[in-house]
């Protein structure tokens, strides 16, 4: 009898735990909070998807980005809004979010730009640029509104007033008048080009005064360290030719005295007017200025290939970074033109793009690239080129500042994909694929000035933003990946991307 009693016990006191875990669990379960999605009437919710931080490239996954207005509003975890009224929702799982790409050198208001360039940026991901020409009517123009961006075009960032050349700055004060004027008509910066030395020093200086960054070339005639020291803003296109490595050189003493004694005469690109028969000279220059360069420059070029030393590039890398001088290397620029016969290029089926008349002068350019320069040229065109690539990673590895910028207006050149092909020479340059991304997007607001509404996807900043399918901080080709593109708030899928693309071949 005992013994049965004591199973007894042991039985009811087993079911009364139990009932009591049940009670527990069931109260416990009950009073938990539960997550009540909240409302949303208006504006895109980008749902689900990995959130990549441009400033270190850590990933936030499963999140929800709530745009409205044009800004984006909020962001939570995912399904935390629940779309009312007109508001749209995106299931982006298992995309990833960066800001919408900035083309920090393009020439998209130049006579060969059109809608359909603009819409082909837009399906390329670039929802903002740096128009790297300009005049005083497009100035007025855009002091009038008639320039303001919208939700099918991409943003309009900064712009110069007319190019600085020996045409339109032939002297010192004919340069300073100049900056003033650009002062007056409200250019965002100066851009130079072919200044003579005293006209370069005193166009820095007024613009400087004036507080106008100046960017641009660098003539043979001067000397990249006084340049940066000055306070030259930004360098294209790594001089473009000789100018930057020049201080790479060993022979850099001989080499600038020789070139103070008969400097090399840079090509008068000039601009477009009314003479068609110039107009075409010039445009033929501006498309691929090496079958106008002056030989001289030419073996300039390979006598710095023979005397680079990587030693005194590092010492030329500590003052651009001492100096807070940016470079902006267009390196698809410098390949199209120093390797424009690739065959890569005329093959390209991306052509199908470019209005027929740019087709056709590329694909001549390429022939008078190949029928004009010896077979010698040419090969030390592609070296230098690789070196090129070599002083890219070593300004990297030094911290210098970089952006990423296309050119686009050139040879082989065309809206929003040339962009793309800067991602990839910068790849194959050694840069990592966050590096990339950074250049595209957190530093060229870093450079304008512009952190608080761009460069990285948070709260309160411009909803610009593209969607990728893979991981851009893994892999840089993730940046070709796009299956969605937001500008000023406006979603554009996959379909929407596709129709973008094929109205530029409508012309």
């Amino acid at each position: 009898m005992k013994s049965q009693r004591r199973q007894y016990l042991t039985k009811t006191a087993f079911m009364n735990g139990a009932t009591a875990l049940a009670l527990i669990w069931t109260v416990g379960c009950a009073s938990a909070p539960t997550t009540v999605a909240e409302a949303v009437g208006e504006g895109l919710i980008i749902d689900r998807v990995t959130v990549v931080n441009t400033q270190n490239g850590t990933l936030a996954a499963d999140r929800a980005v709530l745009v409205q207005g044009g800004k984006i509003v909020k962001i939570a975890a995912a399904s935390s809004f629940r779309a009312t009224g007109t508001a749209r929702r995106i299931d982006a799982q298992g995309d990833y979010v960066v800001p919408g790409y900035l083309d920090m050198h393009a020439h998209m208001l130049d006579a060969a730009a059109s809608d359909a360039a603009k819409a082909l940026m837009i399906a390329n991901g670039v929802t903002g640029y740096r128009q790297m020409s300009g005049n005083p009517a497009l100035l007025a123009q855009r002091s009038r509104g008639d320039l303001a961006s919208t939700d099918a075009a991409p943003e309009l960032l900064v712009m110069p007033g007319l190019i600085m050349t020996g045409g339109t700055a032939p002297s010192p004060e004919a340069g300073v008048a100049q900056v003033r004027a650009q002062k007056a008509q409200g250019a965002d910066f100066i851009k130079v080009v072919d200044l003579s030395p005293a006209t370069f020093d005193a166009v820095l200086a007024e613009a400087t005064a004036l507080n106008l960054p100046v960017a641009g070339h660098l003539q043979d005639t001067i000397e990249e360290r006084v340049a940066a020291r000055n306070g030259m803003r930004a360098i294209e296109h790594l001089g473009p030719k000789a100018s930057v490595l020049l201080g790479c050189s060993t022979d850099e003493a001989e080499l600038r005295q020789q070139i103070a004694a008969e400097p090399p005469h840079p090509p008068r690109v000039g601009i477009p007017g009314s003479d068609p028969v110039a107009s075409a000279a010039i445009l033929r220059a501006v498309s691929n200025p090496i079958l106008v360069t002056d030989p001289r420059e030419l073996a300039i070029m390979g006598r710095i290939m023979a005397t680079y030393d990587e030693g005194r590039c590092r010492d030329l890398a500590q003052v651009f970074v001492a100096a807070g001088t940016w470079h902006v290397p267009t390196l698809i620029r410098v390949r199209t033109m120093q390797i424009a016969d690739d065959p890569a290029y005329a093959n390209d089926p991306n052509l199908r793009y470019a209005p027929a008349a740019s087709r056709a002068l590329w694909t001549e350019l390429a022939v008078a690239f190949d029928q004009q320069l010896s077979s010698d040229t040419r090969t030390m065109l592609r070296r230098y080129y690789d070196l090129q690539l070599q002083t890219v990673k070593l300004f990297d590895t030094m911290g210098v500042r970089m952006l990423a910028g296309s050119d686009f207006g050139g040879q082989w050149e065309i809206a929003g994909m040339s962009l793309h092909q800067e991602f990839d020479q910068l790849s194959a340059a050694g840069l990592s694929p966050l590096t990339v991304l950074q250049m595209t997007t957190l530093n060229g607001a870093q450079f304008l000035g512009r952190e608080s509404t761009m460069g990285s996807v948070d709260e309160g900043k411009d909803a610009n933003l593209v969607l990728l399918s893979a991981d851009p901080t893994a892999d840089v080709q993730a940046l070709h990946q796009i299956v969605g593109v937001v500008r000023a708030g406006r979603y554009y899928d996959a379909s929407d991307l596709a129709a973008l693309k094929q109205s530029a071949t409508g012309r």
